[in-house]
């Protein structure tokens, strides 16, 4: 590979890898959740800091379970306690996004979210048992129709 291309190759691969991680810390904000990913029904503890990593006191904090689909709930958490912590327990699996707003230093709306998935404490027996009925009838669609195929005249 000649030397522009490399070149090129490297810059494209850099600006990509800032992107993500730019992204990454953005969406990371100052929410602060004790565990990487909570679990349905389960109590995790949140911290709100600032911008210059204080705990905020007061910040009202809420919840939107699947974010950006037609069909998305937000849900009041509470307000953030001192130390700016309070308690959460997801009531939904999924993704959901985490918002906290507060006055700043200069009485303007300060607002910072974080997106989490929330995952399933068990499997869930009734997706399992979906997921095993249409597995059989691909399987069995599959072998009808390869059946089908053989015993047919113009197959000979």
């Amino acid at each position: 590979m000649p030397t522009r291309n490399k070149t090129v190759l490297l810059c494209v691969t850099m600006f990509l890898a800032g992107t993500v991680v730019a992204g990454n810390a953005q969406a990371e904000g100052n929410i602060i959740l004790e565990k990487t990913f909570p679990t349905h029904q389960e109590e995790v503890r949140i911290q709100v800091m600032d911008d210059r990593g204080l705990p905020v006191t007061g910040a009202n904090v809420s919840v939107t379970y699947r974010p950006g689909s037609s069909v998305s709930e937000t849900n009041p958490i509470g307000r953030s306690a001192a130390g700016g912590t309070l308690q959460w327990t997801p009531t939904a699996a999924g993704i959901a996004t985490i918002t906290a707003t507060w006055l700043g230093l200069g009485q303007d709306e300060v607002s910072r979210s974080t997106t989490v998935s929330v995952r399933f404490r068990t499997a869930p027996i009734d997706g399992i048992f979906i997921m095993i009925v249409a597995g059989l009838v691909l399987i069995v669609g599959s072998v009808i129709r390869v059946y089908k195929l053989l015993r047919a005249p113009d197959f000979n």
